[in-house]
């Protein structure tokens, strides 16, 4: 699928840049044969005037006074003109040449005859090998001039120009191609990366649901063969029943939840509250667990921080932390809760003492289903969704939060907010 949008995307860029291309050197070719066309023209128009001599003069118009002509006159042209004379019978009387001696210019009578039979004063034709231009212009006594003009020149210009924009347009497809290929792959890169993470939280996601699935399936099969039995004699297995419907439950719910955020569907409810007080709330329940546990809880909570946001996702922020520290401290060690404002930021950190996490798994801790020991996962009961919701969750108030981790040393979570965190994201109540 992926390869097929890089394609698609080159190929409509390509088909975009050649139309474009293909517009301007249409445009190009076209306003360089009316210059060439209009140009020959008036030469013809200054020669009729003349009577077929060349002049380096001003022409007068042929109904007016003298005037400037508004386009230089190419002289080169004017040297490769001759000038047929006709009576008011259209015999011919007179040729005027100005072309080279070499020049076929037998049998004119012919060429007279095309012209008249044509009914235009201006137009293009083939004699003796020859490509011309020609003029009628009819004098006041009836008498005609028909000027001819050799469109060599043009004709040599005009193609040295195709050999330019073919050239240019070969050139510029090859190096477009290969600019549309690496913007491609860099426009796609995104597209591909969410592509990869939703097939895999997918997958995850099945992999999380068909545990519980499979056990409920199985003590179900087990209850059903005992259909004598009484709910107290199988109690030990509608536990195990009731443990895997909420483990399914809570992972639900939790999918659910950060899809509304991915969605942006769950918005900030912001109000100012009293952040030190607010957490020294959720951390104070913690504080018989860690005891109960053997650990040590130490805190340094800075007072009266204020803060604009959503206070329960905050709190949830820090359930999710302390639990985290509370799973991974070992017996006997510490975990210690930091709480203060440095500048414009208020930081947080949890930190804990224990195995730590390898350096390699530190830019993977927050991805949704990660685990750095997954067979834990049973024993913490944990899906690898907390961290990642909890990223979410400081994502949406417009802070940070990272990990550092020493091997069999401290680990520490370290959250940062804005103290005036920017409320476009927000719904005030």
């Amino acid at each position: 699928m992926i390869k097929k949008l890089k394609h698609r995307f080159i190929w409509i860029n390509l088909s975009i840049l050649l139309t474009i291309f293909f517009a301007i050197f249409s445009s190009t070719y076209y306003l360089m044969y009316q210059s060439g066309k209009v140009q020959a023209i008036k030469v013809m128009e200054q020669i009729a005037q003349n009577e077929g001599i060349i002049m380096r003069t001003p022409f007068k118009d042929f109904n007016g006074p003298l005037k400037k002509n508004p386009l230089p006159i190419n002289q080169t042209l004017m040297r490769s003109s001759f000038t047929l004379l006709l009576d008011s019978s259209n015999h011919l009387i007179k040729t005027i040449s100005n072309m080279p001696e070499e020049t076929n210019l037998s049998n004119p009578e012919q060429l007279v005859e095309q012209v008249l039979s044509s009914d235009k004063d201006t137009g293009i034709i083939s004699f003796n090998d020859l490509k011309l231009r020609y003029l009628t212009h009819v004098r006041p006594n009836g008498s005609k001039l028909i000027v001819f003009l050799d469109r060599s020149t043009e004709l040599a210009t005009l193609s040295q120009l195709i050999v330019v924009l073919v050239a240019i347009g070969g050139v510029s497809i090859v190096i477009l191609t290969i600019i549309s290929y690496y913007l491609a792959n860099w426009a796609i890169k995104p597209i591909a990366l969410a592509w990869e993470k939703q097939q895999q939280f997918v997958a995850d996601a099945s992999h999380e649901l068909k545990t519980p699935l499979t056990v409920i399936q199985t003590t179900t099969d087990i209850l059903l063969s005992n259909k004598d039995h009484t709910i107290r004699s199988e109690q030990k297995w509608m536990d195990y029943i009731q443990s895997e419907t909420e483990r399914m439950s809570k992972l639900v719910s939790d999918l659910l939840y950060l899809t509304k955020l991915d969605n942006n569907e769950s918005l900030i409810k912001s109000s100012s509250f009293n952040l030190s007080e607010s957490m020294m709330n959720v951390i104070l329940p913690f504080e018989s667990l860690i005891f109960e546990s053997g650990k040590e809880l130490q805190m340094n909570i800075e007072p009266d921080l204020m803060y604009t946001g959503e206070e329960a996702r905050l709190q949830q922020v820090v359930v999710i932390l302390l639990d985290n520290a509370l799973k991974h401290a070992p017996i006997q060690t510490k975990i210690e809760i930091n709480l203060h404002r440095i500048g414009a930021i208020y930081q947080l950190e949890i930190s804990n003492e224990g195995e730590g996490i390898p350096s390699e798994h530190l830019h993977k801790i927050f991805e949704r289903f990660y685990r750095v020991d997954s067979s834990r996962a049973r024993e913490t009961g944990g899906y690898g969704l907390g961290l990642a919701i909890a990223k979410s969750i400081i994502d949406q108030h417009q802070g940070k939060i990272s990990v550092t981790s020493t091997v069999n040393g401290l680990t520490t979570f370290r959250v940062t907010l804005p103290t005036k965190p920017i409320h476009k994201r927000f719904k005030l109540y």
